[in-house]
């Protein structure tokens, strides 16, 4: 694909990729540009909307609620307006639950005014009563924009439920460049992960057969190398250093929704991230925006790959680490780091093919097989993580666990916890694999 913009790919629409698959996104619309609030009337017109029910928050409101109701206004659209009144909303059954209590039947649209929070909750409402759902955004802080899932906490556990893409995007610079300094660093430390994910998806191919998309992966690329590009002029506020992560952001849900899977978007670098919100609602430690975190997750992530480069799979070792393994031992690790929320991630655990001997067997020979592959891999894919580190500090953004509050010893622990709270292959499962695992964890987070 020559032109790699939101805008390319949804005129483009469906279509058959060298893959095999058909690629269609979800997403019908987005508006990225200054001014592109002025827009909305006509977008919900388009849509057949003629009364909105507008979901927000204090914050959300204060930065384009002004704009918005002169938009709507513009064009005839009335509107009922649901506020949370907390200054930060958790997306929890509560919150959930009092925007679907207050929902207003004589709305025809939904239109969500925020970011990651509002947008997950305006999803799941979309969801709920099978209308048109229009987000405009307010940050860029994160990359489900355009994902048919929203991130909520139900029973206390941080999980994705299905929901409904947004059927458009509204993004206007002038909004969006005025979000606070933490939202911008959020939205480039997402983008920044996707060079461990894509990485993650080609070894992944490899190791398990998985399926793979080289124009998905480029699709990705590009719009991360437009970030990086930009990033000297994100801080300053620059239209178009805000501009290319917020598309970068909305590229990520098009190209999840073109893989059918996350695989382009999140790796080991996002389940950082989770393991960190899952330790916060469960023992009230530290935690940071998602998309903070999975910058901080990819500084680790890349000093990971660059001890994994240094070595070399030892074949009977690997079998003898697997065949001697307590799991018992190691579910109780997880259930005292995780507390209430290790049950579901157990059961998960429990039924996974990483701890089936056969296909343990199967993986390791290809690892042993691909090897030179995946160090190749490897070189293509991932800069320096001094470099990514240098990248996220231009900004102001932090680059450790400590900067957010999480002790740096728990570090290694945290990212052995990785290869169990999803069935995706990532680093530490690969070490997991090559039987190296707990030693290299505590060689390469000491």
């Amino acid at each position: 694909m020559n032109d790699c913009s939101v805008a390319s790919l949804l005129a483009r629409g469906g279509f058959r990729c060298v893959c095999g698959k058909r690629h269609e996104a979800n997403l019908k619309k987005a508006v990225v540009k200054s001014g592109a609030v002025a827009e909305l009337g006509s977008v919900v017109r388009g849509y057949g909307g003629k009364r909105a029910y507008l979901l927000c928050d204090a914050n959300t409101f204060a930065a384009a609620g002004v704009s918005v109701l002169r938009a709507l206004g513009g064009a005839g659209v009335g509107y009922t307006i649901f506020r949370f009144p907390e200054d930060r909303t958790e997306p929890d059954e509560k919150v959930v639950g009092a925007a679907v209590l207050h929902f207003d039947r004589t709305c025809d649209i939904i239109v969500g005014v925020g970011s990651g929070v509002i947008n997950d909750i305006g999803k799941i409402l979309a969801g709920i009563t099978g209308l048109p759902y229009i987000i405009v955004a307010t940050a860029p802080s994160m990359d489900g924009f355009a994902s048919s899932t929203s991130s909520v906490v139900r029973d206390g556990l941080k999980v994705s439920v299905d929901s409904k893409c947004p059927d458009a995007v509204i993004a206007d610079t002038d909004i969006l460049k005025e979000a606070p300094p933490l939202m911008l660093q959020a939205g480039l430390g997402d983008m920044l992960a996707k060079c461990v994910s894509v990485c993650e998806w080609r070894i992944g191919r490899l190791v398990t057969g998985e399926y793979y998309c080289p124009a998905v992966a480029a699709i990705i690329r590009s719009a991360l190398h437009k970030c990086v590009k930009n990033a000297e002029g994100l801080m300053r506020r620059e239209p178009a250093a805000v501009e290319a992560v917020m598309e970068g952001l909305i590229l990520s849900g098009i190209a999840a929704d073109y893989a059918g899977v996350s695989r382009p978007v999140s790796g080991v670098e996002h389940y950082f991230s989770h393991l960190w919100d899952m330790r916060a609602l469960e023992f009230g430690t530290p935690w940071s925006l998602h998309g903070v975190q999975c910058g901080i997750g990819t500084v680790l992530a890349l000093k990971g790959y660059e001890r994994l480069s240094e070595l070399t799979p030892d074949r009977e070792k690997a079998l003898a680490a697997f065949e001697n393994m307590d799991k018992a031992a190691w579910y109780g690790q997880i259930r005292r780091y995780l507390g209430n929320a290790a049950d579901t991630i157990l059961q998960t655990a429990e039924g996974a093919a990483r701890y089936d001997p056969a296909q343990h067997k199967k993986r390791l020979e290809n690892i042993v097989t691909h090897w030179e592959d995946i160090l190749q891999i490897i070189r293509e894919e991932l800069p320096a993580s001094d470099a990514a580190a240098a990248l996220l500090r231009s900004v102001g953004a932090p680059v450790s666990s400590a900067e957010i509050g999480i002790p740096t010893d728990e570090n290694a622990l945290t990212f052995k916890m990785t290869k169990d709270i999803r069935d995706k292959y990532i680093l530490s499962t690969l070490l997991f694999d090559m039987g190296v695992l707990d030693e290299e964890a505590n060689q390469i987070y000491q």
